[in-house]
Parts: structure tokens; sequence; C-alpha cells
């Protein structure tokens, strides 16, 4: 397993090429980028090959796939990124019944025939109200089922939510392609909740046991609201470097 860095974590840190630039003074040669960045597929492209890093996952939420299906298709063939992930439905876009989740999970469906053509594989990234329902029927459970769809844990919204997420990633293990390792302190709330690797409650040495027995290629460091981007990126590269290195 890679560990590599969210381009989430540093979001508020300038553009993409800063962003970036910020990755690779880190340490990282791999990334998963958020989005097109209002950006031509060319534009995109140009900007990470000058970066020097490697695009091993690319995340687009639920609006750039309807509305930029084809740019996403030019942006990952131009990348030589063979993953793409969902990673979020705006409150508002949320379903509130079973056939309304089942809708969202045929469109998914559709996305991933679509991207399997160009060789793309699509994977579906949880948060925390895509995991309530009946055992079988949560959304998450409705979105799996289509049997097209991978999946991204991310750990840090398993463990606010109440889950084991060792438990978790051996329920899922065929389907998981990569995870967002995210650390947390369940007893906060909000965006006081999220902690740099280590330092929250995830026993990350059992999480990444459980990830060796799966495809999980990234271990993809990231902190939502982190108060000091440098840290966090470096934090979670030695950190999880140091548990690989134990577990070898």
């Amino acid at each position: 397993m890679r560990v590599s860095a969210q381009l989430y974590t540093v979001r508020q840190c300038g553009d993409l090429a800063q962003q970036l630039k910020m990755v690779a003074d880190a340490g990282f040669t791999d990334v998963e980028t958020t989005g097109l960045h209002r950006l031509s597929p060319a534009q995109m492209a140009d900007i990470v090959q000058k970066s020097g890093l490697r695009v091993r996952s690319a995340h687009f939420d639920w609006e750039e796939l309807e509305d930029r299906f084809d740019d996403i298709i030019e942006v990952m063939n131009l990348l030589n990124c063979e993953v793409a992930v969902m990673p979020w439905l705006a409150p508002e876009a949320r379903p509130s019944t079973v056939e309304g989740w089942s809708a969202v999970s045929g469109q998914l469906s559709e996305w991933a025939d679509q991207l399997a053509v160009h060789d793309v594989k699509l994977a579906y990234h949880n948060h925390d109200f895509d995991l309530v329902g009946c055992p079988g029927h949560s959304p998450l459970d409705l979105i799996l089922a289509q049997g097209n769809i991978y999946l991204q844990p991310d750990i840090g919204w398993l463990v606010a939510a109440g889950f084991d997420p060792v438990s978790f990633i051996q329920c899922y293990s065929d389907l998981i392609l990569s995870v967002h390792a995210k650390d947390v302190d369940p007893t906060r709330v909000g965006d006081e909740r999220w902690r740099d690797l280590g330092d929250g409650v995830v026993e990350w040495a059992e999480v990444l046991a459980a990830l060796d027995e799966t495809n999980c290629s990234d271990l993809f460091v990231e902190h939502d609201e982190t108060p000091d981007h440098r840290r966090t990126l470096e934090t979670g590269k030695w950190f999880l470097e140091s548990q690989l290195v134990r577990a070898a």
C-alpha cells in the first residue's frame, strides 16, 4: 500500500499548482485530486504533470459527473488515472426514501458502466449519512448492490459514526480500492472531531492489517479542517509509513 495525499486537506492553500507544490514539499509522490478546479481537462493535466506528482485516484462530485462527464473521461485519460470516486451528495440532494436512494445508485451504476468502457473504475466514498438504515437497506448497501461500483472507506467517518472499521473492511474486502486515512476524537462533534493521524482513537495497526487482506492500493492522508496543513501532511506520511514498516 502506498501512502498518498488527498488534496481536500490543502484545498484552502491556493490554486491547484500551489496545492500540489505543498504536497510535494511534504514528501509525497502520489495524490488523489478533488474535482476539475474549473479548468479544462488539458489545463488540469498540464498543471499536474508539471508538479511531478502521480494521480492515483480522482474525486468528482455528483454535479461534475452530471455536467462535465466527457471532461472527466478526458482528464482521466490524460492523467493515466484508473479510479474515479464520487465522494459527496449535498444535503438538499439526499433522498429520504429507499426508492430515492435506489435511483441514486442506479445513476451511479450507469456512470460506472460508461467509465468502464474507458478502463476507469468508479468507487463510492462514505460519510456518515450513507451508513444509516436497516442492514441491507442503507444508502451504501443500495449503492454497492449494483455490482459495478467499488468502495473507498473513510476510516474517520466510520469511527465517528460508531462503526468498527476492521469489521467494515472485512465485510467489503473485495470492493475496497483505497481508503481515506483520517483520525478522529469521537467525543467531539462537527469539524472539531478530526485529528492528525496518530492523535485520535483509530487503532491503525488493526486497520492496516485488515486492509492488507484487500486490494487497497493507497492510504490517502486527509484532515477535513486542519489548523496546520504542513504538519498534517508530514505527520500523516511519517505515521503511516512507520506503521507499515512495523507490520512488514
